[in-house]
């Protein structure tokens, strides 16, 4: 995970928000809090996922379910370490939490974590620009309500074009700096999210690093109509893929920015 910014902050998400509540539901997978960032009539729902989790994995040797741990690490970049805790008691269970807690990564950045590729283009987009955006937007949440999303980017950056979601009509263009390429589908929901940064796109894909590319074309091929090599597709599942690319840039007017 490539760090944005550099940890200096002029301004914060939360200044801009009405409040903040937690829901009285949870995630369907997990039973993870999730919480409602609230501004005027609009609310964006995210989830959270906790420093430390329980969950099973299936053992092939064993042919049985297996009882894992999951700590992160106090330690920068906060790597997510895990443990395998059958037959331990609770005692152990907490003296190896403790433990894991404090373990060293074996590599200086973060190499993978659960932010999906839309709350990663937000937070390199905000952290470039000095605005924190904890803790609604952070590598442990992500946003629960697809169609939440537009009313979001709408208000809090600022959308300064729209171009055909096919590399042909697209590759000469010259992006602004700074600023997030929405892939939107015929649906009107944003499916994908790529950060363009000196004259690199970032993009992730669910829990793995992000990739860099000098170029649109091999994440096109992975979310447009146009480009994606999948035949036989019905005409819903067509609509399902990215028509248009949003391009969104900060929105300056409402942010207290670096001089």
């Amino acid at each position: 995970m490539v760090p944005f910014g550099n940890g200096n902050y002029t301004d914060s998400l939360v200044n801009h928000l009405d409040t903040i509540q937690q829901a009285s539901w949870l995630t369907p997978q997990g039973d993870y809090p999730i919480f409602l960032a609230i501004w005027g009539n609009d609310t964006l729902s995210y989830a959270m996922l906790p420093d430390t989790r329980f969950y099973h994995r299936y053992d092939d040797k064993q042919k049985r379910k297996v009882r894992v741990l999951e700590v992160e690490s106090s330690i920068p970049p906060y790597t997510r370490f895990i443990a395998d805790v059958d037959g331990l008691t609770e005692r152990e269970i907490s003296a190896l939490t403790d433990s894991m807690r404090r373990m060293k990564s074996p590599r200086d950045t973060l190499m993978n974590c659960t932010q999906t590729c839309i709350f990663y283009a937000l937070d390199a987009l905000f952290r470039t620009h000095g605005i924190c955006p904890d803790p609604v937007i952070t590598r442990n949440t992500n946003f629960s309500k697809t169609e939440e999303l537009n009313a979001f980017f709408e208000h809090f950056l600022e959308h300064v074009a729209d171009y055909p979601c096919h590399y042909k009509k697209v590759k000469d263009v010259v992006f602004p700096d700074n600023s997030i390429i929405a892939f939107v589908n015929g649906y009107n929901l944003i499916t994908h999210a790529v950060f363009y940064h000196n004259g690199l796109f970032y993009s992730k894909n669910g829990i793995i690093s992000p990739f860099v590319y000098s170029t649109l074309y091999p994440i096109l091929k992975g979310y447009g109509s146009k480009d994606t090599p999948v035949k036989g597709l019905s005409e819903t599942g067509k609509l399902m893929l990215g028509q248009t690319l949003k391009v969104y840039t900060l929105n300056r007017d409402l942010y207290r920015l670096r001089q």
